[in-house]
C-alpha cells in the first residue's frame, strides 16, 4: 500500500505564523507596491496542466500576450497562448543538447558548448523584445521552460525584467490520460513526465515570488484563484477582475475539462509510484503555503531520487527509441518505394502489351494509306508545277503594266507642270530629322546620360549535357533539351515548344559554348552567373560547366547557388519517387565548404565586402541550418577570407535570413508570385482537356513586386523574364501570361532604380534574374525564336537613365511603373484585358498565414495535390476554367 502525507498532515506540520509575522503582512499588504519598470509573469508547469487556461486568463487581466502564437489546434480547441517563435527555438536548443521536450531526464546547459549557450541567451532576449515590445506587463508560457528556468532567470534579471512565477498543477492521472490521448504516451512514460517538469519547476522557482494553483481550482473558482495570484505576487491588475469577468467565463469552463480525476482515484492506483504520489501531495500543500518546508524537503528528497537514477535508464531508453523509429522508418519508405515500383512495372508492362497489339494492326492499314498517299501527291505536284508557271507569266505581265503605267504617269507631269513631283519635299523644314540638324550649337540640348551600376547576375543551369544519371532515369542521351522539344501547347496561342535561335541546342561540354553565352551575356550588360550547384553528400553530378569555366580565361564573374533539393521523378523536390537524396550526414558541413574553396579562392568570384557570396536554395531544409552556416564561416575565415555571405532563397517556408542564421535573402520568382492575386482576370481557352495547371499574369507580378516595401534585413530583389515550365510538368504546369521584353524592360528600370535608392554602397546593388537559360522552365534571357534578342536589349537599355528625368522617391518611381503598364495595354501593345491602376495598387505580396500554410502543404505531397486539385475545382465552377 502507498504511504504518503495528505495536504493536511504537510499543513499540520508548517509552523503557525507569529503575530509579529501576521501584522508585517498587514503593514505589506496596506502599502503601495513599488512595481518595476517591467514584469514578466512567468507560468510553468507540465503539458496539459492547465496552463494555457490559466496564461489566458491572466491576459484579460491586462497582461501582453506574443505576437506570434500557437494558436488553436484539436489538442487544444481554445488555443496554447504560448510564443511560436521560443518553442521552435527551444527545440532546436533540446536537440542540440541530446534532448526532446518529452525526454524526462535532468536538462543540463552545460551539454551546450558556452558559444552556443551564449547564442541561445542572445535569440531568447531577442524574441522576447520582438514578440513582446515594451508592455510593462507580460505573461510567458512554453512549459519547456519549467526544465531550464535558470536559463530564463538570467536571460530577464538581464533585461530588467522583474520576474514573478504561477506554477500551475493538475492532478497526474488526467494529465497521463490527456498525454496518451494527444500523442499515445504511456502511462508510466507520461508520469515521469509530470514528475520532472513539475520538481525541476518547484525547485528552480525557490527564494522568488511564486504562487501555487491548480488547474482544478481555477475551474471551480478562477476569481479565488487570479485574486490569489495577484495578492501572493503584489500585483494590480491593469484590468479588473469584474470587467473581464464574462469573457474569462466563457473561457475557462468544465466543457474543455475532457480528462478528470480525484484525489482519491490517484491514491488508489496502484500503477502510480510513491514518487509521483508524494510528489502530487507536496504541490498541493504548497499550494496553501508557496514556501512550506516540509513539503519543499519531501520534493528534495524525490528530486534527488529521481535524479540518480534518470540517466541510467535515460540514456539507454531514448537513444534505442530513436534507432527503432530510424529502423521502421527506413523500413516502411523501403516498402512504399518498392509497392510503387512493382505497380509502375505492371502498368507499363500492360500499355506495352496494349500498345504493340494495337500497332500490328495499325501497321497494314498504313502501309496502304502511304501507298495511296505517295499516288495522290504525285498528281498534285504536277498540278502545282503547272499552276506556278501560270503565275509566273502573270507576275510577269502585271510588272510590264506597271511599267507603263510609271512612264505615262511621268510624262503626264512633265507636260502639265514642266517639272518633276516635289513629293521627296513633303516633309518640308519641320522634320524630325531637319530639326535635329539645322540647330546652332548655343541652341543643342545638354543631355546627362548616366550608367545604372546595378549587377545583374543570372541563375545558370548546367543540365545541357549527357551524364551517366539522367541516361539511367530518363532514357540514353537525355539532356534538358528532351524536355523542351517534346512540349505541346495546352491553350490557343500557347508558344510551345520553345525554340533556341542564335546559340541553337548547345553542348555545354563544348568550351566554345559557354564562350559564346559570356560574351552575349556582357554585351548586354550582366554582372556575372550563378550556376548551380549539385552535391549530395561528396557525390556532385552537373559538375563539368562550372568546372570548365573554373579552368578557363572568361573575363565574367560568377558565384554558386547549392541546390539542395531532393532529385525526384516530379521534378519539384518532393520526398517521393526520390532518385538523389539529400541526406545531411554528420561532416557533410565541413565536406560541402572544403569543397567550395576553390571556387572562393577564383578571382572572378563574385564577393561582398571581401566574403565570398554563397546562394542557398532551400534553407530550411538543413537540420539546424544555423549549425551548418556557423561551421561554414569558421572553415572560410580559417582560409584567410574575411567571412562568408550566405544568401538564401526566398522560399515559401522562410520570410528573414534571421530565421536561418544567413546575411541576407533572394527573392525567386516565380515563388511567392504565383498566388490567386495574380491570376489573370481572363484565362485564355484551353485545348488540353488533361491541364490542370496553373496561369499568372505577368503585370500582376510586377506589380506585387513594386508593392514589396523595404524589409528590416538585406534583400536582393529578382526579376523573371516569363515562366512556363509545360516541357517539364505538360498537363500541370505554371504558366505566366502576358509577358512581354518591353514589360521585362519596364520591371527591371523599377528594380534598378530601387537598387540605387536602398544600397548606399554599389557593390550591394545586386539584382538576380530568374535565369539565363532555364529552357525547361520557360525562363531564359538567351535569344530564341519569338523574341530574338528583345530580351537582351531591353536588359541593356535599363542600365543608362537620364537622372534629371527620374522620379523623386520610391513612390513616384512605382506609380510611373504603373501607369505605364496601364499604357501599354490601353495603346494595344498587349492583347489582354486592360488593369486599372488602383487594382495594381492594392496587389500585396502574401502574408506570414498564407507563406507559413504553403510552406505546411509543400511538406506533405498529397495534401499539396489535394489542396490544388479543390482550388482549381472552385475556380472552375466560378470561370469556366479551373486555373
Amino acid at each position: 500500500m502507498n504511504k504518503q502525507p495528505s495536504p493536511e498532515n504537510l499543513r499540520s506540520a508548517t509552523p503557525a505564523p507569529r503575530a509579529a509575522d501576521k501584522a508585517a503582512a498587514k503593514a505589506r499588504a496596506k502599502a503601495k507596491p513599488t512595481a518595476a519598470k517591467r514584469t514578466c509573469i512567468m507560468v510553468l508547469g507540465m503539458h496539459r496542466s492547465g496552463t494555457s487556461a490559466l496564461t489566458r486568463a491572466i491576459s484579460l487581466l491586462g497582461a501582453g500576450l506574443p505576437k506570434n502564437m500557437l494558436g488553436a489546434n484539436p489538442t487544444n480547441e481554445t488555443g496554447h497562448w504560448e510564443p511560436l517563435r521560443l518553442m521552435e527555438l527551444h527545440d532546436r536548443m533540446l536537440a542540440e543538447a541530446g534532448s526532446r521536450w518529452d525526454d524526462w531526464r535532468a536538462f543540463d546547459l552545460s551539454d551546450l558548448s558556452k558559444a552556443r549557450a551564449r547564442l541561445y541567451r542572445a535569440e531568447i532576449a531577442r524574441l522576447i523584445d520582438e514578440e513582446y515590445g515594451n508592455a510593462p506587463l507580460l505573461v510567458l508560457k512554453e512549459p519547456r521552460i519549467s526544465r531550464f528556468v535558470p536559463l530564463y532567470a538570467d536571460v530577464l534579471k538581464s533585461m530588467k525584467i522583474d520576474q514573478r512565477y504561477v506554477l500551475a498543477s493538475r492532478n497526474p492521472l488526467a494529465v497521463i490520460a490527456s498525454l496518451g490521448k494527444r500523442g499515445g504516451s504511456t502511462l508510466g512514460f507520461g508520469a515521469l513526465l509530470w514528475l520532472r517538469h513539475e520538481l525541476e519547476a518547484e525547485c528552480s522557482t525557490r527564494g522568488a515570488p511564486r504562487v501555487f494553483v491548480s488547474y482544478e481550482g481555477m475551474v471551480q473558482n478562477w476569481r479565488l484563484a487570479l485574486e490569489k495570484i495577484g495578492t501572493a505576487l503584489d500585483l494590480v491588475w491593469p484590468r479588473p477582475i469584474e470587467e473581464a469577468a464574462a469573457e474569462v467565463d466563457a473561457h475557462i469552463s468544465t466543457d474543455h475539462q475532457h480528462h478528470v480525476a480525484s484525489d482519491g482515484m490517484l491514491l488508489a492506483d496502484e500503477r502510480i509510484g510513491n514518487w509521483v504520489k508524494d510528489a502530487y501531495s507536496a504541490l498541493k500543500a504548497l499550494e496553501i503555503h508557496a514556501n512550506d518546508a516540509t513539503a519543499m524537503a519531501i520534493l528534495d528528497r524525490i528530486k534527488a531520487e529521481f535524479d540518480a537514477v534518470a540517466p541510467v535508464f535515460g540514456d539507454a531508453f531514448f537513444p534505442e527509441l530513436d534507432a527503432r523509429l530510424q529502423v521502421l522508418n527506413r523500413e516502411n519508405t523501403a516498402q512504399r518505394q518498392l509497392i510503387e515500383q512493382r505497380e509502375d512495372e505492371i502498368a507499363r508492362l500492360t500499355s506495352e502489351q496494349r500498345q504493340k497489339d494495337s500497332e500490328v494492326q495499325v501497321l497494314a492499314a498504313q502501309l496502304t494509306e502511304e501507298r495511296a498517299d505517295f499516288l495522290r501527291l504525285t498528281e498534285e505536284s504536277n498540278y502545282l508545277t503547272r499552276e506556278l508557271q501560270k503565275n509566273q507569266n502573270l507576275v510577269f505581265d502585271l510588272n510590264y503594266q506597271i511599267q507603263n503605267f510609271k512612264t505615262e504617269k511621268l510624262a503626264l507631269e512633265i507636260r502639265s507642270n514642266g517639272e518633276l513631283s516635289s513629293s521627296a519635299h513633303e516633309a518640308g523644314n519641320h522634320s524630325a530629322s531637319f530639326e535635329a540638324f539645322s540647330k546652332i550649337p548655343e541652341e543643342q540640348e545638354t543631355v546627362n546620360i548616366e550608367e545604372d551600376d546595378s549587377k545583374l547576375i543570372a541563375f545558370y543551369l548546367p543540365q545541357f549535357h549527357r551524364i551517366d544519371e539522367n541516361s539511367e532515369w530518363w532514357g540514353p542521351g537525355f539532356t534538358e533539351w528532351t524536355n523542351v522539344a517534346r512540349a505541346t501547347p495546352n491553350f490557343v496561342g500557347h508558344n510551345q515548344p520553345k525554340i533556341p535561335r542564335d546559340l541553337g541546342y548547345y553542348d555545354l561540354t563544348h568550351p566554345n559554348t559557354m564562350r559564346e553565352q559570356v560574351e552575349i551575356a556582357k554585351l548586354y550588360g550582366l554582372h556575372g552567373f550563378c550556376f548551380y550547384h549539385y552535391w549530395f553528400s561528396g557525390r556532385r553530378v552537373l559538375e563539368t560547366p562550372a568546372n570548365l569555366f573554373l579552368e578557363s580565361d572568361l573575363d565574367f564573374k560568377f558565384c554558386m547557388c547549392w541546390a539542395n533539393e531532393n532529385w525526384t521523378r516530379a521534378w519539384d523536390g518532393d520526398t517521393k519517387n526520390v532518385l538523389l537524396e539529400q541526406k545531411y550526414a554528420e561532416g557533410d558541413a565541413e565536406a560541402f565548404i572544403d569543397g567550395m574553396l576553390a571556387y572562393f579562392g577564383d578571382q572572378r568570384y563574385i564577393k561582398i565586402d571581401g566574403a565570398p557570396l554563397l546562394v542557398v536554395y532551400r534553407a530550411k531544409e538543413i537540420p539546424n541550418p544555423q549549425r551548418w552556416f556557423s561551421i561554414w564561416r569558421d572553415r572560410v575565415t580559417a582560409h584567410g577570407f574575411p567571412g562568408l555571405h550566405i544568401c538564401v532563397v526566398d522560399f515559401y517556408d522562410i520570410s528573414a535570413p534571421e530565421e536561418v542564421g544567413a546575411d541576407s535573402l533572394v527573392e525567386f520568382p516565380p515563388h511567392k508570385f504565383n498566388g490567386p492575386q495574380n491570376h489573370p482576370s481572363e484565362f485564355p481557352a484551353i485545348t488540353n482537356p488533361n491541364f490542370s495547371g496553373g496561369i499568372v499574369d505577368y503585370r500582376k507580378m510586377i506589380a506585387q513586386s513594386a508593392n514589396r516595401l523595404r524589409p528590416s534585413f538585406k534583400m536582393f530583389r529578382a526579376i523573371i523574364p516569363g515562366w512556363d515550365n509545360t516541357a517539364r510538368r505538360q498537363n500541370n504546369p505554371t504558366i505566366i501570361v502576358n509577358s512581354t521584353p518591353k514589360l521585362f524592360g519596364e520591371w527591371l528600370r523599377f528594380l534598378r532604380f530601387q537598387a540605387r535608392q536602398d544600397h548606399a554602397e554599389p557593390d550591394n546593388r545586386l539584382i538576380f534574374v530568374n535565369a539565363w537559360n532555364e529552357w525547361g522552365e520557360g525562363c531564359y534571357l538567351e535569344p530564341d525564336q519569338q523574341w530574338g534578342l528583345s530580351y537582351l536589349e531591353e536588359t541593356l537599355r535599363g542600365k543608362f537613365f537620364h537622372p534629371a528625368s527620374e522620379p523623386v522617391g520610391i513612390d513616384a518611381a512605382r506609380s510611373r511603373l504603373f501607369d505605364r503598364l496601364v499604357a501599354m495595354t490601353n495603346h494595344g501593345e498587349i492583347s489582354s484585358t486592360p488593369i486599372p491602376k488602383e487594382i495594381f495598387l492594392n496587389i500585396r505580396p502574401p502574408g506570414r498565414i498564407a507563406e507559413r500554410a504553403s510552406a505546411v502543404l509543400r511538406q506533405s505531397p498529397t495534401l499539396h495535390a489535394m489542396a490544388r486539385y479543390l482550388y482549381r475545382r472552385l475556380r472552375q465552377k466560378g470561370r469556366g476554367y479551373s486555373g
